[in-house]
């Protein structure tokens, strides 16, 4: 008898997670963070070069996430997640720069 093989897990794309968490589905928004944490977080501290500023900046890029995901139109969630991340920890920067110490 042939051995059965288990069946590959489906992997579900980053734009069906996005159109899930506009539905307030937060299983969803688990798993993009998941995907996603590490490497927004090693983009926000090369801007930044603070780790509690690149933790806040990761934060607050899944936070607007979780807001815009009901309107978001394109096909790239890794795109606009990378863009945000970027116009967010130049905005921490030039906070930290223009303001004392936070």
């Amino acid at each position: 008898m042939p051995e059965v093989q288990p069946a590959a897990p489906s992997i579900v794309s980053d734009a069906t997670l996005v159109e899930r968490v506009g539905q307030n589905d937060s299983g969803a928004l688990l798993e993009l963070e998941r995907r996603h944490r590490g490497s927004l977080y090693a983009q926000a501290y090369a801007i930044v070069m603070d780790s509690t500023s690149a933790e806040r900046v990761v934060h607050d890029v899944f936070a607007q996430l979780r807001h815009a995901a009901a309107h978001f139109v394109g096909p790239r969630p890794w795109s606009w997640l990378r863009d945000m991340t970027t116009e967010f920890a130049r905005a921490e920067r030039a906070l930290r720069k223009t303001s004392p110490r936070r």
